[in-house]
């Protein structure tokens, strides 16, 4: 009954973390678009530093799903590791 209620919890803290991602990759692109509208505004430099920061922001969303992917892959081998210790689960 603890070991039902412990993966379930668990299930529930992995679907918030990857629910995030999608938000954090949206604010990351709306985020670039604003700066990159703003400066073009500024300095009449229009569309190329939005297009600049959007690609910016693109890929600072890019680089945290990147690095919330092999943060799982390290949680997933440590918890592999722990199930083949004798006495594991």
């Amino acid at each position: 009954m603890a070991d039902n209620k412990q993966d379930r919890k668990e299930l529930f803290r992995e679907l918030g973390r990857y629910s995030a991602l999608g938000l954090e990759m949206a604010i990351s692109v709306v985020i670039g678009l604003a700066i990159g509208y703003y400066l073009d505004k500024w300095l009449g430099t229009s569309p190329w530093l939005t297009i600049v920061w959007i690609a910016l922001g693109f890929a600072a969303g890019v680089r945290s799903l990147y690095r919330s992917a092999v943060q799982s892959e390290k949680d997933l081998e440590k918890i592999e590791e722990e199930k083949r210790k004798p006495g594991g689960k």
